[in-house]
């Protein structure tokens, strides 16, 4: 903002915004390198944080990608060793994902963050929607909910408090 305030004409005004998405897909590809130069561990989660929260179709509490990424092919029944820190998600994500105190929703920083992850979805991430599938089958595929349906809201409550992706997974 500041070098659009120092522009002397609406022309060079005009010239600063068409370059600033450049500028910021400057950013957000230097993040994307920060991400890649972690551990190889850190790069896998924090990928699958940033799908999960562009990819969704709708906003995730943390506690919902918290249970999204633990649930791993293969999986029986949910692990409760397997949840990252909620920390975790965010530090290995370099600045691009952040909590909203009020709903403890896990979103991106910005709309054009966003924007930025339509634009490399086919490049970055070609398999983020099948990921996301899978995570939700084994996820609704767990032995305790091959126990059926619930037979009261207060056995549903339990439930759904419990396994808070369920709702999102079915």
């Amino acid at each position: 903002m500041d070098s659009l305030a120092k522009k002397n004409n609406r022309r060079d005004i005009r010239k600063a915004l068409e370059n600033l998405p450049k500028e910021l897909n400057d950013i957000y590809d230097e993040a994307m390198q920060r991400i890649s130069s972690q551990d190889e561990d850190d790069t896998k989660l924090a990928e699958r944080v940033l799908y999960w929260i562009s990819y969704a179709l709708r906003p995730l509490t943390v506690i919902e990608v918290q249970h999204a990424i633990a649930a791993e092919s293969g999986d029986e029944d949910f692990d409760e060793d397997a949840l990252p820190d909620e920390d975790v998600l965010v530090s290995v994500c370099a600045g691009l994902v952040t909590i909203d105190q009020q709903s403890k929703i896990l979103r991106l920083v910005h709309y054009t963050t966003q924007e930025y992850f339509e634009r490399i979805r086919a490049t970055r991430f070609p398999d983020a929607q099948t990921s996301i599938a899978v995570a939700c089958v084994v996820y609704i595929s767990f032995d305790v909910f091959a126990e059926g349906y619930c037979r009261s809201d207060k056995e549903m409550d339990t439930r759904m408090h419990k396994y808070p992706f369920l709702e999102y997974a079915a």
